[in-house]
């Protein structure tokens, strides 16, 4: 039986918010540069037709995990901490289905379906979690927000709220780390990894490494930051000897594509759909001959 758990494969999501079609340069973006981003594209498997359940934070996610239609569960907008309901406890997610197939399971960034305890994800298949139970915008710094709109935002390690009004410059390096620190923990058994980015959903944050490195402005700065965390994360699996049994997605525009002002032009393209979902498979040497793409005409 061990034998065969380990033979499962390695799946890890890495889940954007806010990101838009042209937000990387395999689909033609030229204010951004995503080199590892574009790597996936080419030894992967594109599907640039694939629809999301809801175009809103809380609700896409719902569908992402569970599988179902966000309404159908009372998830349908985005939750914020006012909000006194939550992913419900019956449902199945992914994690609980990895879990009972043996795999260790972990979520790094923003969770987004419920903060209270009954709701957190170490409640629905998670062992481990670390990150923003809602959107990072959510907090007393909002620009637009009367004060006193929100409260300080709270940053939880799986249960336990640990701090509050975490410094957003961290997120995308933090999580990324995490993500490769629960690999290396894990190589010897199969494991989950879902790592929701609170970037590059406003107010965008990168590191004072990135802070101006692409010399194209903070947007792509954070882009810049998020493409290398997914390359990090594809290196040690590599270095591991893991990429014959790994799967990695990188869905982009999950929740509802660009939402940034230096994107109106091509959200004004796609606001007519805002739920198509373009989502890139790396299926890292088991997908040998190089790029697969799929067009407009194969639906998923």
């Amino acid at each position: 039986m061990k034998d065969d758990v380990r033979k499962s494969p390695n799946v890890i999501i890495i889940f954007m918010d806010d990101m838009g079609w042209a937000d990387v340069g395999f689909n033609g973006g030229t204010h951004v540069k995503t080199p590892r981003l574009d790597q996936m594209a080419e030894e992967g498997l594109v599907l640039t037709d694939f629809y999301v359940a809801q175009p809103v934070c809380s609700a896409s996610r719902s569908a992402l995990l569970t599988g179902c239609y966000p309404n159908r569960i009372g998830i349908t907008g985005a939750l914020g901490p006012n909000a006194t309901h939550g992913i419900y406890g019956g449902e199945i997610t992914l994690a609980e289905l990895f879990k009972s197939k043996g795999y260790a399971t972990a979520i790094f960034g923003k969770w987004h379906l419920g903060h209270h305890i009954q709701f957190l994800p170490t409640r629905h298949g998670f062992d481990t979690f670390e990150g923003i139970p809602y959107s990072n915008d959510m907090w007393p710094m909002h620009p637009e927000a009367p004060k006193g709109t929100y409260p300080p935002l709270p940053y939880f390690k799986d249960e336990v709220q640990v701090g509050e009004n975490p410094d957003q410059r961290n997120f995308t390096g933090d999580f990324t780390q995490l993500t490769i620190d629960f690999i290396k923990e894990h190589k010897d058994e199969p494991f989950f990894i879902y790592v929701p980015h609170p970037m590059v959903h406003v107010p965008l944050y990168c590191s004072d490494e990135w802070n101006g490195k692409t010399g194209m402005g903070l947007y792509a700065d954070v882009v810049g930051e998020v493409d290398e965390g997914c390359g990090q994360i594809l290196d040690t699996i590599d270095k591991l000897g893991l990429e014959e049994n790994t799967l990695a997605f990188f869905p982009l525009t999950m929740d509802h594509g660009s939402a940034t002002e230096i994107m109106q032009v091509k959200q004004a393209f796609i606001e007519k759909a805002r739920a198509r979902l373009l989502k890139v498979v790396y299926v890292f040497h088991s997908l040998q001959g190089g790029q697969a793409r799929l067009d407009r005409k194969s639906v998923v």
